[in-house]
């Protein structure tokens, strides 16, 4: 995926008004990312509904009493889903390990810092990419039942005595 096509991809970002959401727009204004926000879980939802976001990037609480894993349970039941990267204030080891066990792409500290989310988005719409492209290929027919034909099955049926 070219660096064009990147630019042009949408996050969904879920965190209350404030800091974080004035630090992200401030990070991705020049970026060509689409930049959107939700709230709460019921929000995300609705917006998962209604775009085709590449990367989710979420605080790990959400303002309505739900947590990041809230999101991922919500991706994991859609066939393309977003890349989820958690942020927090007290990202550690143990909390990466259980995202990416769990299935998220990636951990980011809080308060940001412009390279590391730059770059946390740019390597989880690549890996969005990718799964979205063998996602695809696995639901290709193979090329053998790509030529088989309806006609070519009642020819053969019809020679068979059938």
């Amino acid at each position: 995926m070219s660096e064009a096509l990147i630019a042009n991809q949408i996050l969904l970002a879920v965190f209350p008004p404030g800091e974080d959401r004035t630090s992200l727009d401030n990070i991705l204004d020049h970026s060509g990312w689409q930049l959107q926000f939700a709230c709460t879980l019921e929000e995300t939802q609705t917006a998962l509904r209604a775009f085709p976001f590449t990367v989710i990037l979420s605080e790990g609480r959400l303002s309505d009493g739900h947590c990041w894993k809230d999101i991922l349970h919500t991706l994991h039941n859609m066939s393309n889903p977003p890349a989820l990267i958690v942020a927090d204030r007290l990202a550690d080891e143990a909390l990466w390990v259980e995202v990416l066990n769990l299935g998220g792409y990636d951990v980011l500290t809080k308060l940001f810092n412009a390279r590391e989310v730059l770059h946390a988005m740019t390597t989880a719409c690549h890996f969005s990419a990718d799964q979205r492209q063998r996602a695809a290929t696995l639901r290709k027919p193979p090329k053998s039942a790509e030529s088989e034909s309806v006609s070519g099955l009642r020819k053969r049926a019809a020679s068979s005595g059938l």
